[in-house]
């Protein structure tokens, strides 16, 4: 099984993503559990908050839209 080690939090307009904060799993625990448990959101554009999943060797897994609110709670647990 691949280590999740990462959560990597943007907001993207149009082409752009800038990048807000990141979440490790060396400071927040179980990553992959972070991960399942933030709800995803349907939008009509691409503009938006974002979080990406990133394993051990920086490869990008998956991404999803989110909520400005669950944007902020991963944020929370940076230090």
């Amino acid at each position: 099984m691949i280590q999740q080690s990462r959560i990597r939090v943007f907001y993207q307009v149009a082409n752009e993503q800038i990048m807000l904060g990141e979440a490790l799993s060396k400071k927040c625990g179980d990553i992959a559990a972070m991960w399942l448990k933030a709800p995803g959101e349907e939008f009509l554009s691409d503009d938006g908050f974002r979080i990406s999943l990133y394993d051990d060797g920086g490869r990008r897994i998956a991404d999803k839209a989110v909520s400005m609110g669950t944007a902020d709670s991963i944020l929370s647990t940076v230090d």
